[in-house]
């Protein structure tokens, strides 16, 4: 009887862990979702009826009492919503095809070539981390104003498009390729655009996924830059376009958490298609540092 409590006990401690690890889970969950749970039934008010159940915590806080859709209307086909919305996912879109190729190729020759001061070329792009973009979008403006680019979809796409934290991710999963996978292919003719397009990249499919998530995610957020770049009504973003229902004297509540819950649905569902390469690359990463 000895024997067999101390296997018991061991169970015993294995499962009350197991249990206060799932308690701050859901503890953690339940944190991280209220605020948006309460945006969006806030969105379903009118805006006089918005902050009337937050003094005190109940189920009127979170549950909209005769909950209208009046506020998406509104912003959907009235305020040219769409076309700022659509604005968004263009230059996100086309940022994605843009970095995917320039980045994936510069990773490629990091992974793939030797040359003379590659490590402190490599450090260099690594630095870029650390540079906030408000240190350098004075210098940025300056440059796109000299190319006539203000106000076009080009200033809002072209500095977006090289990533240095896409050419390091890439490039980590490039430099674990086998290689014998490209001495082969040299052997039998390949070109090293054939050994880039046909051997490198559908083997990193994990990297360029998560790559392609991240610049949408920095795009589709992106508020300071298009800001600065660009006036006209045309080429107004998702985010920049959600500021103008604050105004100095009011904020109309209801259009402006309408918006944002309609600006997180692209995001919810990539990332929910996309997670298990984000994770799948993230570890990788890791185990290669």
């Amino acid at each position: 009887m000895g024997v067999s409590a101390g296997p018991t006990r061991t169970a015993s401690a294995r499962f009350v862990r197991r249990a206060l690890m799932y308690l701050l889970l859901l503890v953690i969950t339940i944190v991280s979702v209220l605020p948006l749970v309460w945006a969006f039934t806030s969105s379903l008010r009118p805006d006089d009826e918005i902050f009337r159940y937050t003094t005190r915590l109940s189920w009127k806080t979170l549950l909209p009492i005769g909950g209208t859709f009046r506020n998406f209307r509104e912003i959907l086909f009235e305020d040219r919503f769409a076309r700022f919305f659509g604005n968004s996912l263009y230059v996100a879109g086309t940022t994605i095809v843009l970095g995917l190729l320039v980045n994936s190729l510069a990773a490629f020759g990091f992974a793939r070539f030797t040359f003379r001061g590659q490590k402190l070329l490599f450090g260099l792009v690594l630095v870029t981390f650390m540079v906030p973009f408000e240190v350098i979008v004075l210098p940025l403006y300056l440059v796109v104003r000299s190319m006539g680019w203000l106000d076009t979809y080009r200033a809002l796409i072209i500095p977006a498009v090289p990533d240095a934290f896409s050419i390091f991710l890439i490039r980590q999963f490039m430099a674990k390729l086998p290689k014998d996978m490209f001495d082969a292919g040299r052997v039998d003719g390949a070109t090293w655009w054939d050994l880039y397009w046909r051997i490198a990249l559908p083997n990193v499919k994990p990297a360029l996924i998560t790559a392609s998530l991240l610049l949408f995610l920095r795009q589709w957020d992106a508020f300071f830059w298009p800001l600065v770049a660009t006036s006209s009504l045309e080429l107004t973003v998702i985010q920049v376009a959600l500021t103008k229902y604050m105004t100095e004297f009011i904020t109309y509540w209801g259009r402006l958490l309408a918006g944002s819950m309609l600006a997180t649905i692209p995001i919810v569902v990539l990332f929910f298609m996309l997670q298990k390469y984000y994770v799948q690359s993230v570890a990788s990463t890791g185990i290669k540092g």
